[in-house]
């Protein structure tokens, strides 16, 4: 009787170390974390999973020069055609992906609707856009910022039947803090000079 309830001691007196120890690093049941700390157990497990590796750093994002050379277009606008005071049209230019991207929602009063992406590619030093509208057209720009602070965009994509066949661009200019000019441009073969096919007026939203 005697050695057996020595024996019965000894034993469960080796299995609590034991038993502490798994209580000890088993983590605690979801259910009863919140949501910062169960993010945070997950990266957790997840690093150890991958062997213990340092989990990546978010990339810096965009933040040199030429990436912030069209953030004159940034902000809520109303859009007039020439000079005119009559809004046509309403504009919103966003800065998304830490500077990287900027993103435009065009909202014409009666045509269709589009929207476009816009990234500075520094391996090519130039601007890409990207172009797409309810009407189902897509097209594609390059260019940079010149001299007299004028954005001009190639357009890349080809000639639609029945449309321009010149070369065409895209221009963005600042004005001042609240007002800034779109024009879109045909080159002329015979005179050999850039001819302005139509002009937009953007005056910032909320600013008399």
């Amino acid at each position: 009787m005697k050695a057996s309830f020595i024996a019965l001691l000894a034993t469960l007196t080796l299995a609590i170390p034991v038993a502490a120890s798994a209580q000890q690093q088993a983590p605690p049941a979801p259910s009863s974390m919140r949501r910062q700390a169960l993010e945070a157990e997950v990266e957790r497990s997840r690093a150890i999973i991958q062997g213990g590796a340092v989990l990546p750093q978010r990339p810096a994002g965009c933040t040199s020069a030429e990436s912030r050379q069209f953030d004159f277009w940034l902000g809520e606008w109303d859009v007039s055609p020439g000079q005119s005071p009559v809004v046509i049209a309403e504009s919103t230019i966003t800065l998304h992906d830490q500077g990287c991207v900027i993103l435009e929602n065009w909202r014409p009063f009666r045509n269709a609707h589009g929207h476009s992406i816009n990234s500075y590619d520094a391996s090519e030093g130039k601007w890409r856009q990207t172009w797409a509208d309810a009407s189902g057209t897509r097209t594609e720009y390059s260019g940079s910022l010149d001299a007299e602070g004028v954005m001009r965009l190639d357009n890349l994509s080809p000639p639609q039947p029945g449309g321009p066949q010149a070369r065409q661009r895209m221009n963005f200019q600042r004005v001042d803090a609240n007002t800034m000019r779109q024009w879109g441009e045909a080159f002329d073969v015979e005179q050999r000079t850039w001819t302005t096919t139509w002009s937009f007026t953007y005056r910032r939203r909320g600013v008399q």
